[in-house]
Formats: structure tokens, C-alpha cells, sequence
């Protein structure tokens, strides 16, 4: 019999059977494939969370505030990795480099600890793992447009930062530099030379702290040790009412020893912000933040407000607000900052009335009335950079923030309702009531170190005048008038035991010999 071969119809018949098979068997393939996946996902993230537990387990003074009901923290791989808890080769399914996975650990509302996988390509860069400190809980240093990562010597010799190392340390009280330069290409590692910066700023970051004096009528003395815990990146605010003006009696989630997180990175919706290290320096035309310059003064405080917000605006740059006075100030005043009243700077010289920034009194001079010692030269103060020269700064060493105590008065971008600066944004000014005098203190900002730092006290000084101060180091404490409508923060030079970081004063806002400002960048 001669064979023959198939018929079109028989053809078509096989190729239709054929595909069914190579259609259900692909089907049972990708299922397959597919719940591999999903089991080899799960053994990764299992893998996680018991590096996690392991590490938290030997690692308990780190995380001392777990037995807290707001615990909540992330755990990098990259930390596990480093120290030897987690295999850096670990299987994982998702091709995104291991470095970018976290673990959250958090109390539920139950208060029982729950984890959970994350991950966020943030923490790599080009050269692999960023650094990030885990006590900050994700509101590490934003670095964009040309802002350079900086390391400080103590003898102020500025080095280009890697990122991939411990630039920064808040839990040792070394808080993260960084500088805008005004020429030259540096590389990790290098010197920059001081002709080169341009600007120097230091990071706050987002925090909440435990509330006290909420009505501000404590009539104890109250200096103490302010309880902050750097919030996570998604926190919201449960005491939103605490961050407006407020008159006294507040309870609910205002009450003294409730956490609420500060209002100066609500109202800026950041998750920290840059403030410039020293005062304002240079020219209102060309504006500078250098140490052992010349202070900024004699401006207005619209001249100051527009020369900030021109100053960089892809870095949404502005004058200070009475609220990050606070914020700085609160974080000073805690383990994490000097923890204790700043030193101040008494320099200045009578020939052009120049102030000179990063200045620290000798601890030789009467600082302990008004007025103070004060002068320029070795008899009376010292630059940042000396072992004396680091009290003047809100860390206690070269890494904090100088000139809050002494100098140059500095105007804040806050006013008593009525004063205003034209069509600007309201996001960058603190707003107070209208009522507001001398004395109200009721009317302050909970977080912006004004009423909280109560009670308020009339009494003379050494030249034998009457002014009111608050108990916290006796700083100078007049609050905002309808004649005077704008804050002034820090003292002047000569103001001995007026002057720190929680002096607030009332100003016109015009242009003065003596007051100057500061610079502050809100970058996302």
C-alpha cells in the first residue's frame, strides 16, 4: 500500500490539539512558576524578619523605647548585613538590590510587635548602600542640587563625605553637614578649601517630643532634658490642634507628656530641613553662611525674607520661623544636641559695629548678668573650631549650630496678626494672635520655645532696669506687640544671661545695625 500523507483537514485537526496541549501546559508552567515565586518571596521576607528578631534581640539598648506604644522602626538589610546577621548573598526573587529591603517593626493596636518587608531604592546610590542611621527611622539628610555631604574636622578642615559610610550620628550627638560651593569639583575624600564654600547647613531632622507646660502657667523651675524620638517618614500628626495658637486649659492630645511631632516639618510637609550653620553672611545681593565672617545686619525683614526665598528655590529656601527656632532649639536642648544652655557669642567690634559669626565667650568673662563681657580678641572670645568654641554650639561640638546665643539678633519670619510681608506664601511664616502683648504667653506656638519655656519672671538686672525672663537660664522673653510686631530669637553680643537659644524678643521689623537672620532649606 503506498502511503500517503495527511489530509488538510487531519492537519488542522493536529495542529488545533497540539496548541491546546502547548496552551494548558504553558498554563500549568506559569502557575507553577508563578507560586515558586511567591514561595521563594515568602522564605526571602522570612528570612528578613528572623535576621530582624536577631538583631533587635542583641541590640537592646539601641532600641530602648520598644516597650513604648509608638514604637516604630525600620531595620536596614544593609545594617543587618554589616553586622553579620543577615547573608549578604541571601536569595532574592525580585532582582532589586538587597540593600534597598528593610524591616519595619512596629506595636499594632494591640500593642504586640508586628513586622513587615519594604523596600526603598532611596537607600542605594551608585556606589551601593547608602548610609542611613536607624535611630532616625528614615528621615536621613536630603541631598539635591549641588548639595555636598561634608565631614568636619575638629579644627574646621571641611572633607567631602562618602555616602556610603557614617557621615552623620545623632545618637553620638554629631548632627549632618553638608555645603553649596562656589566653585571647584571635589571628590570623596578631598579637603575643600573654605574660598571654595559658599554655604554651610546642618540637618534637623522630623522628631516628636513629649509635651510639658501646655497651658504655660508652671510656676516650677523647668529646665530639663526635652524627650524627643525622630518620627517615621509617614507619621501624621495626631495634635494637630497643639500647632496653632492656643489660649490655656488645652487638653486631650495637647496634654502635658503626650508626644506630638513638631509643627515645623507639618507645616513645611518635610521629613527634615536644612538651617543654615551660622547667621546670615555676605551681602544682601549675594548671600553667604561662612563662620568668622561678617554677620548680615542692618536689613528689613522684607529685604531679609526676599533675599532667602531667592536664595535657592529648587531647595524652597526661606527665613527662619519662630517654629524651627524651636525646632532646633527643642533638639539642642536633648540627648541628642548639648542638652544644656548654648555658650554665647559675645564678639564684636566697635569699628563699623561688626559681629563676627561662630564666636564663643571665654569662660573668663561675665556672662552671668546684663550686661555681659564682650569684645574682639583673645581676652574675650574664641572661634568655632577650639574646645571652647564648640560650647557655642548646639551639639557641644563642631558638627551643631552656632550664633543661637548672642551675636546678632536674628528676625524670624513671624509676626502678631496685622504685620505681613506682600504676596508671599503663608506656608513660611508663624502667624500670632492679634490680642497678642508683652506678656501673653498663651498665644505662642506650642514647639516655637516661647510660652513652654515659662514661668515668666519681672525682675532687675545688673543695670538695674526690669525686664522679663523665663526660667529657662533667665533668657530675655517679651513676646509680640501691635508696635512690635515681629520676633527677634537669640540676643545680641552684650546681652550676658539674657541671651540663648530660648530669648525671643519683640522687633518693628525695620532695618537695624544690630540684627541680622538666618537661612533655612526645606528640601524634598
Amino acid at each position: 500500500m503506498k502511503n500517503r500523507g495527511f489530509t488538510l483537514i487531519e492537519l488542522m485537526a493536529i495542529i488545533i490539539i497540539t496548541s491546546t496541549i502547548g496552551i494548558l501546559s504553558y498554563a500549568s508552567l506559569s502557575s507553577s512558576i508563578k507560586n515558586n515565586k511567591l514561595r521563594e518571596k515568602s522564605v526571602f521576607e522570612n528570612n528578613l524578619i528572623s535576621a530582624a528578631k536577631l538583631y533587635i534581640l542583641a541590640s537592646q539598648e539601641k532600641y530602648s523605647n520598644m516597650e513604648s506604644e509608638s514604637f516604630n522602626t525600620k531595620i536596614l538589610c544593609g545594617e543587618m548585613i554589616k553586622n553579620k546577621y543577615l547573608n549578604k548573598n541571601i536569595n532574592n526573587p525580585t532582582d532589586i538590590n538587597i540593600y534597598a529591603y528593610y524591616v519595619r517593626v512596629y506595636k499594632d493596636e494591640n500593642n504586640f510587635l508586628k513586622y513587615e518587608v519594604g523596600y526603598d531604592m532611596s537607600l542605594v546610590d551608585s556606589n551601593g548602600l547608602k548610609y542611613s542611621e536607624p535611630i532616625l527611622n528614615g528621615n536621613d539628610p536630603v541631598l539635591k542640587d549641588n548639595m555636598i555631604p561634608v565631614t568636619i574636622e575638629n579644627d574646621g578642615t571641611v572633607i567631602r563625605a562618602n555616602l556610603t559610610e557614617p557621615w552623620y550620628n545623632y545618637e553620638s550627638k554629631k548632627w549632618a553637614n553638608a555645603v553649596i560651593l562656589n566653585s571647584g569639583d571635589y571628590k570623596v575624600g578631598d579637603t575643600i578649601p573654605e574660598s571654595a564654600i559658599r554655604a554651610y547647613f546642618v540637618w534637623i531632622p522630623k522628631y516628636k517630643y513629649q509635651l510639658w507646660n501646655v497651658d504655660a502657667t508652671e510656676t516650677t523651675e523647668l529646665a530639663h532634658s526635652i524627650d524627643i524620638i525622630f518620627d517615621t517618614t509617614n507619621t501624621t500628626d495626631t495634635s494637630t490642634s497643639c500647632a496653632t495658637p492656643m489660649t490655656s486649659g488645652s487638653t486631650g492630645n495637647c496634654s502635658n507628656g503626650k508626644y506630638m511631632t513638631h509643627p515645623a516639618f507639618i507645616s513645611m510637609d518635610v521629613n527634615g530641613f536644612w538651617v543654615g550653620k551660622y547667621e546670615l553672611t555676605g551681602s544682601i545681593d549675594n548671600l553667604t553662611v561662612k563662620p568668622n565672617s561678617n554677620s548680615l545686619k542692618g536689613q528689613s525683614v522684607n529685604d531679609f525674607f526676599n533675599a532667602m526665598y531667592n536664595f535657592n528655590r529648587n531647595l524652597d529656601s526661606h527665613m527662619m520661623k519662630n517654629t524651627e527656632w524651636g525646632a532646633v532649639a527643642y533638639l539642642s536642648h536633648s540627648k541628642f544636641g548639648i542638652d544644656g544652655e548654648i555658650n554665647i557669642n559675645n564678639n564684636y567690634n566697635s569699628n563699623g559695629s561688626v559681629i563676627k559669626t561662630g564666636y564663643s565667650a571665654k569662660l573668663t568673662t561675665q556672662q552671668v548678668t546684663y550686661p555681659g563681657e564682650y569684645g574682639d580678641g583673645g581676652n574675650y572670645n574664641v572661634a568655632y573650631n577650639t574646645t571652647v568654641g564648640y560650647l557655642a554650639s548646639t551639639t557641644g561640638n563642631i558638627s551643631g549650630i552656632y550664633d543661637m546665643a548672642g551675636g546678632a539678633q536674628e528676625y524670624m519670619a513671624s509676626y502678631r496678626s496685622g504685620a505681613s510681608i506682600p504676596n508671599a506664601d503663608a506656608k513660611y511664616f508663624d502667624v500670632y494672635n492679634a490680642s497678642s502683648a508683652v506678656n501673653t504667653y498663651n498665644y505662642r506656638i506650642i514647639g516655637d520655645a516661647t510660652g513652654e519655656m515659662g514661668p515668666f519672671i519681672n525682675y532687675k538686672d545688673g543695670d538695674t532696669n526690669s525686664r522679663w525672663h523665663n526660667k529657662w537660664y533667665g533668657d530675655y522673653s517679651y513676646f509680640v506687640d501691635s508696635i512690635y510686631p515681629w520676633f527677634g530669637r537669640g540676643g545680641y553680643y552684650d546681652n550676658g544671661v539674657l541671651a540663648g537659644q530660648f530669648y525671643f524678643s519683640r522687633l518693628t521689623g525695620d532695618a537695624h545695625v544690630y540684627i541680622g537672620s538666618r537661612l533655612v532649606l526645606a528640601a524634598k
